[in-house]
Parts: structure tokens; sequence; C-alpha cells
């Protein structure tokens, strides 16, 4: 799970929690994860005082939950679940590969927004895991 760049040596986790520093930084998105399909948490964004782990199952939860509902009425799986609270915050679930989801929170309400920020870090972060790959 490591790379060399420019003679450095780079692990692919710590470039996959350089593009979640990059949505809070670049974006203001505050929580962000890439957790396995069972909701285990790999590498995330949080504040100090929020359950890693706790969000990681949840996440799964939900994205599975959504998947399990769209296959049983013989739709395709959704790209990704969004969910909105009435503050105006926004969390967006959505699976990178068959192991893997990727998931965000926001205080913004701005849908489109955030939604092709995930989509344009989903493929940045797809990039740096298939970098992996043998």
């Amino acid at each position: 799970m490591n790379a060399t760049i420019g003679g450095a040596f780079i692990s692919v986790a710590g470039k996959l929690q350089t593009e979640l520093d990059r949505l809070s930084s670049e974006h203001g998105i505050d929580i962000s994860a890439l957790v396995s399909r069972s909701g285990v948490p790999i590498v995330w964004h949080f504040p100090d005082d929020t359950q890693v782990e706790t969000f990681a199952t949840l996440s799964a939860t939900i994205i599975g939950a959504s998947e399990v509902v769209y296959t049983g009425l013989g739709k395709n799986v959704p790209n990704k679940v969004t969910i909105e609270s009435n503050n105006g915050g926004l969390f967006i679930a959505m699976g990178l590969d068959k192991k893997t989801i990727f998931v965000a929170m926001s205080n913004s309400s701005d849908y489109m927004g955030m939604s092709d920020i995930m989509l344009e870090a989903g493929k940045r972060i797809k990039e740096v895991m298939s970098s992996d790959q043998p």
C-alpha cells in the first residue's frame, strides 16, 4: 500500500487522507470517510469528538438498505444516497466499488454543488485506490 513519488515514500492511505483533508480545506466538508460496505472505517476526516465507528457502521447500513430496497423492486441500485436535514445540512453516501463507500456531511444546503464535489473527489479516490492494485 505504498508508492514512491519523487523519491518520497507515500502510502496509499496517506494519499486517501489527503483527498479527504482537501474536501475540508477547499470545500468546507468537515466530515468525510471511506468505509467498507460492512461498516469498518478505512480513512476519515472528522472533528475530534465524532464517533467514527458508529458513523461508519450506520453509513454502510444506510447505503446497503437503499440498495436492498431498489433491488427488491427490480431497479438498479442507486448511485448515491442523499439525506437533507431541516437546518440545511447534507449527508451523501455513494458506492465506489464492491467493497468501499464514500460518505460526507456538510452544513451546506447546496445539493448540486456538494454532489459535484463528491463525484470529483470519488474519481480521484478511485484512482488512488486503483494505483495500489498489482
